[in-house]
């Protein structure tokens, strides 16, 4: 039997009805889950910590603008809620390596056995620039957009603003800024994968580098605060993952044209 009858044959034998993809989706679904719970469990312990850790761009920023270093809430629950959300998102930061496997997981059935093979790499890289993307933002961006925000009617010589700053609308901005760099730092992971199994190659993203330019700062603009620094600052690193990217799918796809021509 040929290379691609054995492949045609891996993939029937992997077929499976639809109420068992779906059940299939569920316990991979609670899976996930259980894990961020046991992970956010874990982050609650160690709430202060926590605490600082999410506040300490902002202190920094009051500090070099001599102002009080402490944030408000504005209801009674707003101290619990804060420390309840923090250890939710500090469980999904930390459970990412899991829910990743378990997406694998999900989707290897309906790969060849050679793709079935990446599930380590992609686990581990896609952690690794998911986190990445966080900490670029915790220690670049969140600094700058902060001092910048603050000292932006500070130095007005005609009128004075003092910040009222809530922890409600501080971990929504926080939360926010991190998640949309993690995602977006994505970029390199995604393309690898997707040109490995033929969905996407490098003329393809270089066809597209044009509205490639004007995605990454619209992208920007939704994803981060209406202020300039922010937005181009997260725009930059998402055209240089671009360029990166276009390497990565050269490299799978003269891999997969070669191996496809010594199996002709």
């Amino acid at each position: 039997m040929s290379a691609p009858e054995d492949k045609k044959a891996e993939l029937e034998g992997s077929r499976a009805p639809l109420l068992d993809h779906l059940e299939e989706l569920r316990w991979r679904t609670w899976r996930a889950l259980l894990g961020v719970l046991a992970a956010a469990i874990l982050c609650g312990i160690f709430h202060e910590e926590l605490f600082f850790f999410l506040t300490n761009p902002l202190f920094r920023a009051l500090e070099h603008h001599e102002l009080e270093t402490a944030v408000k809430f504005r209801t009674l629950t707003g101290a619990f809620l804060f420390h309840f959300k923090t250890a939710v998102f500090g469980g999904l930061f930390v459970s990412i390596p899991w829910v990743l496997y378990q997406i694998w997981r999900f989707v290897a059935p309906g790969l060849y056995k050679q793709e079935r093979m990446l599930a380590f790499p992609f686990v581990f890289f896609s952690t690794i620039c998911f986190v990445g993307g966080a900490l670029f933002s915790y220690y670049l961006v969140l600094p700058e957009a902060f001092d910048y925000l603050i000292g932006l009617s500070l130095k007005n010589t005609t009128y004075k603003m003092i910040p009222d700053i809530t922890i409600e609308d501080y971990l929504s901005f926080t939360t926010k800024l991190l998640l949309a760099f993690g995602i977006s730092f994505e970029m390199p992971v995604a393309t690898a994968f997707f040109s490995a199994i033929g969905l996407i190659t490098h003329h393809m993203l270089i066809r597209f580098w044009r509205f490639a330019v004007v995605l990454a700062f619209v992208l920007a603009a939704l994803l981060t605060p209406p202020d300039y620094i922010t937005q181009i600052m997260l725009a930059i690193p998402l055209l240089m993952l671009y360029v990166i990217s276009v390497g990565i799918a050269y490299f799978f796809t003269t891999r997969r044209e070669r191996a496809g021509d010594e199996a002709a």
